[in-house]
C-alpha cells in the first residue's frame, strides 16, 4: 500500500497539529473504502454516468456468449428472453433428432448454423438499440412534467397581425362579397392602382 500524505499537515502557532503520520496511514486506507461507498445519486451528470457504465451492453461479451448459442446465453445477455428459450428448445430438439435420424441431423444442424449466423449480423444491431434505448431512459428519467404542461411559450401570437388561416378567411369573404381582395388588416401596403410595377 502506498503511503497515503495527510490532507491538511500544517503546523501554526495557534492550531495544533490534527494530522499525524500514523493518523494519516489509516486514513487513507478508510478514505479509498469510503470513495467505494460514496452514492452519487442525486440528479446530475455523475449519477447518469454511474448507471450509464453499469447497464450499457458490450459487444464483446455479447459476441463472446455466441460461444454458448445453444444455451441462449448471447440472446438473453441483451435482454431477449423469448429468443434465449428458442434457443434452448432448439438445441433439445437438435440432440433428440441426433439421437433418432442422422439425416434429420444433418438438417438440424444446416438450420443451427444458419441461425448462428443470422445472430452474429443481429448482435451488433441489438446493441446499438438497445442502448440507445437504456441513455434515453436514464437522461429522460426524472420529474414528470405538471398535468397540462405543454411546452415554454417563446413568442406569443401577435394580436395585430392575423394568422395565416385568419387572412384565408379574409379573402374567401371578401371574394364572396364580391369586393377586390385588398392588402389583410395589418399586412404592409402594397403599390397604388395604376403605379407602374416593378420589374
Amino acid at each position: 500500500m502506498l503511503f497515503c500524505a495527510p490532507l491538511f499537515n500544517h503546523k501554526s502557532v495557534h492550531e495544533p497539529n490534527l494530522w499525524r503520520a500514523s493518523a494519516g496511514r489509516a486514513a487513507c486506507g478508510a478514505l479509498s473504502e469510503a470513495w467505494k461507498r460514496l452514492d452519487l445519486g442525486g440528479a446530475g451528470l455523475q449519477r447518469a454516468n454511474l448507471e450509464l457504465a453499469g447497464r450499457l451492453k458490450r459487444r464483446g461479451r455479447a459476441w463472446a456468449l455466441l460461444v454458448g448459442a445453444p444455451l441462449g446465453l448471447h440472446r438473453a445477455y441483451l435482454d431477449d428472453a423469448k429468443g434465449a428459450w428458442l434457443w434452448r428448445i432448439a438445441t433439445v430438439g437438435a440432440l433428440a433428432a441426433t439421437l433418432w435420424d442422422l439425416r434429420v441431423a444433418a438438417g438440424v444442424g444446416a438450420a443451427w448454423v444458419a441461425a448462428v449466423a443470422y445472430d452474429a449480423w443481429w448482435i451488433d444491431r441489438r446493441v446499438t438499440a438497445l442502448n440507445k434505448r437504456i441513455r434515453r431512459e436514464i437522461f429522460r428519467a426524472g420529474e414528470a412534467p405538471p398535468p397540462g404542461y405543454s411546452g415554454r411559450e417563446i413568442d406569443p401570437p401577435s394580436p395585430s397581425v392575423p394568422s395565416f388561416a385568419e387572412q384565408e378567411r379574409l379573402l374567401r369573404e371578401a371574394a364572396r362579397r364580391g369586393a377586390p381582395p385588398g392588402p389583410a388588416p395589418g399586412a404592409p401596403p402594397g403599390p397604388a392602382p395604376g403605379a407602374p410595377q416593378p420589374r
